[in-house]
């Protein structure tokens, strides 16, 4: 027996500590980001689900059922930035799709002094440069001296450039003007021929035939999770790949194209792909996230994950890759259907409370010009700059906004973020400081009260169609995070995690150095 006990702790002290727990590393993981997917999408529409996509990850993988957003606003380009990076804008410094620096506004990924690689066009001047913080891909990259492969894929720029991160071997996104996948001069000077291969087959031609949504997958009176199709409440959709259901199909024949020519999770060393799948989120923003068009999106994206996991299970090897599905926002439900269901619902116009709040402000400091420059995802943004050359008072300014702001019937609190008042609630106070990182955000934050959004308007009139996204409250910022594959627990968990912690107990997993301002913690 002491011979046998011996040998066991002999094999234990010579084992890598993952063939201990019986698993090696992955070969690849995949980062799968819905755009304004929110966290309710997987039940209620879970018996029409194949058995190989959303429900594979929930029945064979780890289903967080309860992922909060910790920071406002909830929009795109932070979303993406924070599950890759483990942090709140607070530090990595993405405040929203677009933000001022050096007083200038310009997009989260905007990069002038690159080229585009791919077209002709100016759409690849784009870097992750304003990004302040590492992602767990250079983390891996680093981990491996870098010997691992990180790419990031999507249709938007900034959800493939921001989560793949600065050390990134590459990023591919759609140019507007061809549907052709391209990049910036920051990765590489001229496509690799897996690329441009898959550029020339124009796939989105092809799909763009399937005539959708004059075409869905069922029979429109199946559709019982949604509402009634109405032209009040629904822009057009199908015009172009982004607002169909193929882009997310064309998004992952693409990832499939970057696995085969990339020869990605073929060796030793664990390798990386952020997939975003953005075109749910164009839908969303035109119909809303009650419609029979979101219902269809999401079925197609089904299979599509379905055939994408069967894919990986060929490739790389069953039980040799991981991946996580979540999103960078939810989304909250169109302003005319609340109306028409009694539901709280009013529209907040921000133009004119600009207009009234510069006109305050020039009435009691006796001056002509605009100090409030914008309000964006309901920040208000002071103009600093001629505020100290006008040698106005910060505070007096900021304290002028706050009481007109807390006037109007639509606000619940109106504060200055860098006065915030004691009798602020949570999580108002921690989500207000984590999304506030200086010189790149408004000043002032506004709360509004329930139901009140910013409209989203398409085409003539006052009607309201499309819905939107960036509030504190469970309809924006409760997600879904499903994990699936090598490494991870079978089981549902109903605790309270972060869109922080993913990147956390991605690393945990892969046993690398967290992102270098991470402050999630490990899920399992």
């Amino acid at each position: 027996m002491k011979k046998l006990l011996a040998l066991i702790a002999i094999l234990i002290v010579n084992c890598p500590m993952s063939m201990v727990h019986g698993q090696t590393k992955p070969k690849l993981v995949v980062g799968i980001v819905v755009d304004q997917m929110r966290w309710d999408y997987l039940e209620r529409y879970k018996d029409r689900y194949s058995e190989g996509g959303f429900r594979r990850m929930m029945d064979e993988g780890y289903n967080c059922t309860r992922c909060m957003i910790n920071y406002i606003p909830a929009v795109t380009a932070v979303g993406h930035t924070s599950v890759y990076t483990g942090t709140v804008p607070a530090f990595h410094g993405i405040t929203n799709n677009s933000f001022f620096v050096d007083g200038k506004s310009t997009s989260a990924p905007y990069d002038d002094r690159m080229e585009t690689v791919g077209s002709e066009t100016k759409a690849g001047r784009r870097s992750p440069h304003l990004m302040m913080a590492t992602t767990m891909g250079d983390e891996l990259r680093m981990a491996t001296n870098f010997r691992s492969k990180v790419i990031g894929i999507a249709i938007k720029d900034r959800a493939a450039i921001l989560p793949a991160g600065h050390a990134a071997n590459a990023a591919y996104w759609l140019d507007d003007t061809d549907d052709r996948f391209i990049t910036s001069s920051y990765y590489m000077r001229e496509l690799p021929q897996w690329a441009a291969d898959f550029n020339q087959k124009n796939k989105s031609k092809e799909y763009m035939k399937r005539d959708w949504p004059r075409k869905m997958m069922y029979a429109q009176d199946t559709y019982v999770q949604s509402h009634a199709r109405d032209e009040r409440i629904e822009h057009e959709v199908g015009q172009d790949i982004r607002t169909t259901p193929w882009g997310a199909t064309l998004t992952l024949d693409m990832a499939c194209a970057a696995v085969e020519g990339e020869q990605l999770g073929k060796d030793e060393f664990t390798d990386m792909l952020c997939v975003s799948i953005s075109s749910t989120d164009a839908i969303a923003h035109r119909v809303g996230c009650n419609s029979q068009y979101i219902e269809d999106a999401m079925l197609w994206l089904d299979r599509d994950l379905e055939h994408f996991f069967t894919f990986l299970d060929e490739k790389v090897g069953k039980g040799q890759w991981t991946a996580f599905l979540t999103a960078d926002h939810a989304g909250n439900h169109n302003l005319q259907w609340r109306m028409d269901n009694r539901l709280p619902a009013q529209v907040w116009e921000s133009t004119q409370v600009v207009k009234d709040l510069n006109q305050k402000i020039c009435d009691e400091m006796d001056i002509s010009e605009s100090v409030v420059k914008n309000i964006s995802s309901f920040k208000v943004l002071m103009d600093e700059k001629l505020m100290e050359e006008k040698e106005l008072d910060r505070n007096r300014v900021a304290d002028i906004i706050v009481r007109h702001l807390k006037s109007l019937p639509m606000v619940e609190y109106a504060f200055d973020v860098e006065r915030m008042p004691d009798y602020l609630p949570e999580p108002i106070r921690t989500m207000t400081r984590n999304g506030f990182y200086p010189g790149r955000t408004g000043q002032i934050q506004v709360i509004p009260v329930g139901g009140v959004m910013e409209a989203f308007r398409y085409g003539e009139g006052q009607n309201l169609k499309g819905a939107s996204h960036m509030l504190w409250g469970p309809d924006d910022t409760h997600i879904p995070l499903v994990f699936l594959g090598n490494g991870v627990p079978q089981g549902e968990d109903n605790h309270t995690v972060s869109i922080t912690d993913i990147a956390a107990t991605i690393c945990s997993l892969l046993h690398i150095q967290e992102p270098s301002a991470c402050v999630g913690e490990p899920i399992f």
